[in-house]
């Protein structure tokens, strides 16, 4: 049997979990301490997809008191908020409908798949772990893993060269235009989920290859693909 796909790849929030509740209670918990505003989900969900410092320095700014905070107060900041994030990490975190059955079917027909985030690395390995699925994936990588992040290829090439694979033999799943453009300029296949974050701009508008609504439809395309050749 001649597989197209050895190697699935995913983002983690907003495609494996549903992580927005804890990081608004997180930046609001930071944010109280010093007086700021409190940010609503909606809010927050729009500022996430290129890392938390990216996360914060957004949030921060949507206060418009960010001119109030010198550099070392800034610093000092975020770093309440990375430590807000380390006890909230999955408080009130979910995994999306069918995540967990379908990556065991996953596993069980013999794919290799991996965690491509650019949350922070420490909180990466805790989240799987707290939902029990990180037996999962042979390798995980988060925002401190590698020199780039997405949409940066690095990730994906790196995945590569671990595993001795060409690129167009990856297929990578995520909800932002970052997954699907760190897809497109690697050379691999990418599957765009439509209930993820991605600044409230809808996926399909960053063409990925598939267009999914439930993490369970993964399983029919890769059966579609995965045909005797």
């Amino acid at each position: 049997m001649n597989i197209k796909y050895k190697l699935i790849g995913f983002d983690l929030d907003g495609t494996l979990v549903n992580s927005l509740p804890d990081l608004t209670l997180s930046l609001n918990s930071a944010f109280a301490e010093v007086g700021l505003p409190q940010a609503s989900e909606a809010q927050v969900l729009t500022w996430i997809g290129n890392g938390a410092d990216v996360l914060f320095s957004k949030g921060l700014e949507w206060t418009e008191k960010s001119h109030e905070f010198n550099s070392e107060q800034h610093q000092k900041l975020k770093h309440r908020f990375g430590e807000f994030y380390g006890q909230n990490v999955c408080n009130l975190s979910q995994l999306y409908p069918n995540v967990k059955s379908t990556l065991n079917a996953l596993q069980q027909q013999g794919y290799l798949m991996a965690v491509v985030t650019n949350k922070p690395t420490k909180h990466v390995l805790p989240v799987l772990e707290a939902f029990g699925i990180e037996h999962f994936f042979s390798e995980t990588l988060g925002g401190q893993s590698l020199p780039a992040i997405k949409p940066h290829p690095a990730p994906l090439y790196y995945l590569c060269g671990k595993f001795g694979l060409y690129p167009h033999e990856v297929l990578f799943v995520g909800d932002s235009k970052n997954d699907i453009l760190a897809a497109k300029a690697a050379g691999c296949a990418s599957l765009g989920l439509t209930y993820g974050y991605n600044y409230n701009i809808p996926i399909s508008q960053s063409e990925p290859d598939y267009l999914c609504d439930d993490f369970a439809q993964l399983l029919d395309i890769l059966g579609a693909n995965n045909s005797l050749c």
